[in-house]
This record gives structure tokens, C-alpha cells and sequence, in this order.
């Protein structure tokens, strides 16, 4: 990757930003994420409340309480999921979320993460082009918080991407190290904040990890590059 494509953008999120972070810095991040949170899971709540509501008042056919019951199901486990993974978010900012490290073949794990945004593709209009050249190479991680780390940056560049554009992810050892790069063609020419929030927990985990995240400059076509150790 050119060196300038490597120069976080203006030290916001990545490797630079890791750098500087202290604990006052870890506290803000905390506090913004506690307010995503909050946003996100009214959603979910709002939709069991009301659901509930008209369960309650009674006079729905059997089909139709099935159907309810269906989506007081599925927004229970969007809650769920939402509160275990904000949980993990928390616990990466603070630097203490526990890991369970094994062996991961990581190619492996990226298809994993792609056939997981097949939705999301859908949605937005965009493809992914992988070219994985790292079959076989493994990294000491945790399974599930690793795909969620790459699934997390795939969602990150397919919002920000434009209709009917490609994401690349390409894989590749350096010496050492297991390289996963993404890229895409950008639809805004600056990082959303919510984008910029992602990115930073995304670091920390990376860092928890020992690895590295490093976010692009090019607004055109932004770049992230995920580093970790081999094995």
C-alpha cells in the first residue's frame, strides 16, 4: 500500500490515533458509545412495546398472534445481540475485554465474514471482490471477535461506498504477518462519525489483538489495513 494511503486521516482513527489515546480519551469514547447505544436499542424495544401492547388488548386471530409473536421474537434477539456486543465495545474501550485466543486459519474466517454481508450487499447495491492469498496462514484470536472485526470493516465501506460499486479485500502474508486490506470507491469524501466510531473500536480490538489498524487518507478511494501476528 503507498505510504500515503497509509497516513491516518487527520490521526482520527488508526494507528495515530491509538498512539495518543489516554485514559480521558478512552472515557469520551466510552460516553459516545453508551449514547450509539442507547439510540440503537429503542429501535428493537419500541417495536416489542408495541407489539405487546396489542397482544394485550386482545381480539387477534391465531395467524396473526403467530405473527406478532414472531416479531417480539426477532426484535428480542436484535436486543440481545446489540447488548452483547456493546458489552464487548465497553469492555474493548476500557482494555479489558478477555479474549479466547486459539488457533484461526484467517482466510477462512473472512469468507465467513463476507457470506454474513450477503444482506447487507443486497441492500446497498454493492459487491465484494475478494482475493485471498493467504490460505493456510493462522494468527493466535479469537474466533468470534475477529469476524466481527472484519465483518465490521466490510459494513464500514459498503455504507460508505457508491451504488453498484466493488469493496476489494485482499489478503497476504509480509514476513511475519497476515495483511488484510480493504478498499472501495467512496460516496462522501469525509469519514461519517458513526464510521469514525467504528474505526476506533475496530483499533482497539486490532490492538488486543496485537495487531494494528491503519485507515487511509484517500478520501476517494479510502483504504483500511488490517495487520496481526502469524503464527
Amino acid at each position: 500500500m503507498d505510504t500515503a494511503v497509509l497516513t491516518d486521516t487527520d490521526a482520527r482513527c488508526g494507528r495515530r490515533w491509538l498512539a495518543g489515546l489516554d485514559a480521558s480519551g478512552r472515557l469520551e469514547l466510552l460516553s459516545v458509545l453508551l449514547s450509539r447505544f442507547n439510540h440503537d436499542l429503542r429501535t428493537p424495544l419500541n417495536t416489542i412495546l408495541g407489539w405487546t401492547h396489542l397482544l394485550q388488548k386482545g381480539g387477534l386471530d391465531s395467524d396473526r398472534v403467530k405473527h406478532v409473536a414472531e416479531v417480539i421474537a426477532r426484535n428480542s434477539r436484535d436486543q440481545t445481540r446489540l447488548l452483547e456486543e456493546f458489552v464487548d465495545d465497553a469492555r474493548a474501550v476500557l482494555g479489558i475485554l478477555q479474549l479466547q485466543a486459539t488457533v484461526v486459519a484467517m482466510d477462512d474466517l473472512v469468507t465467513q465474514a463476507i457470506e454474513r454481508m450477503a444482506g447487507a450487499l443486497s441492500l446497498h447495491g454493492v459487491s465484494i471482490q475478494p482475493k485471498l492469498c493467504a490460505a493456510g496462514v493462522a494468527v493466535n484470536g479469537d474466533p468470534p471477535r475477529l469476524e466481527r472485526l472484519i465483518y465490521r470493516l466490510l459494513c464500514i465501506l459498503t455504507r460508505r461506498s457508491r451504488e453498484a460499486s466493488t469493496v476489494d479485500i485482499e489478503s497476504q502474508l509480509d514476513r511475519a504477518r497476515y495483511v488484510l486490506s480493504f478498499s472501495g470507491r467512496a460516496l462522501e469524501p469525509e469519514w461519517s462519525d458513526a464510521a469514525l466510531l467504528e474505526l476506533r473500536i475496530s483499533t482497539l480490538v486490532a490492538e488486543l489483538h496485537q495487531g494494528e489498524l491503519e485507515v487511509g487518507a484517500d478520501a476517494t478511494r479510502p483504504c483500511i489495513q488490517l495487520t496481526l501476528p502469524r503464527l
